[in-house]
């Protein structure tokens, strides 16, 4: 893919605009909303509860679109990394917060915390630093909407698809010529059907990686990385 055919996607257009401006701030919102899952996942790895994680999230996100992205940063070049690395910045000033409220703010004198002290709902350090844990989350969110924009795209053939949708990731447990059965449809029909269906799924996935980097270079090793990591299982 040439650069000179790359058009600004939604990262694209935030870093190029520094965040500013409404069609920016429409495009920061949207990344956020897409990627609101593997935050929450990421705050539970801690021991949040589902509503305390989902708490958490809110909160940093309201401070991600309120402030933007400040100035651009070319080796911020993956959202995912950008994202990543805004939310522990969040949680350590959480925590930090959270020690100064504890030893009183210069009010009643309290003694220092212990190593092994923790606040219900704050990470303690070292504890987050599962990186990929959380680009697998990240992974399995981008399938999950390139699938959901492939089943939008399937009217008329909502059976049809739903009956070759195994195929897309290689885990059906029938035949393809049971399906054929199924569907009417010759097993050569049905071969070319899930050939297509595989294409169209790869492009769209591709097309959501693609949203989130900002340089056409890093489509196939981020494609290649999130692969690896949500075959890890």
């Amino acid at each position: 893919m040439p650069g000179s055919t790359f058009h600004p996607t939604r990262w694209t257009l935030v870093l190029r605009a520094c965040g500013e401006g409404e069609a920016a701030k429409l495009a920061l919102s949207d990344l956020c909303e897409a990627y609101y899952g593997p935050v929450v996942a990421f705050l539970r790895l801690d021991g949040r509860n589902e509503d305390a994680a989902r708490e958490m999230a809110h909160a940093f996100f309201e401070s991600v679109l309120e402030s933007g992205v400040g100035t651009p940063d070319p080796q911020r070049g993956r959202f995912r990394s950008y994202l990543l690395g805004a939310l522990k910045h969040f949680l350590s000033k959480q925590r930090d917060a959270a020690l100064a409220e504890k030893r009183g703010g210069g009010a009643e004198h309290v003694p220092m915390l212990g190593e092994t002290d923790t606040f219900p709902g704050l990470p303690m350090p070292g504890v987050l630093d599962d990186t990929l844990a959380f680009d697998r989350e990240w992974a399995l969110a981008l399938i999950g909407r390139a699938l959901a924009t492939l089943e939008a795209e399937q009217i008329g053939r909502e059976f049809v698809f739903s009956t070759l949708k195994p195929w897309l990731d290689g885990g059906a447990d029938g035949s393809q010529a049971e399906a054929a059965r199924t569907l009417g449809m010759s097993e050569t029909a049905v071969k070319v059907a899930i050939h297509r269906l595989r294409s169209r799924f790869r492009e769209l996935i591709r097309t959501e990686v693609a949203a989130t980097v900002n340089d056409p270079e890093e489509v196939t090793g981020e494609l290649r990385h999130l692969i690896a990591v949500a075959s890890r299982g």
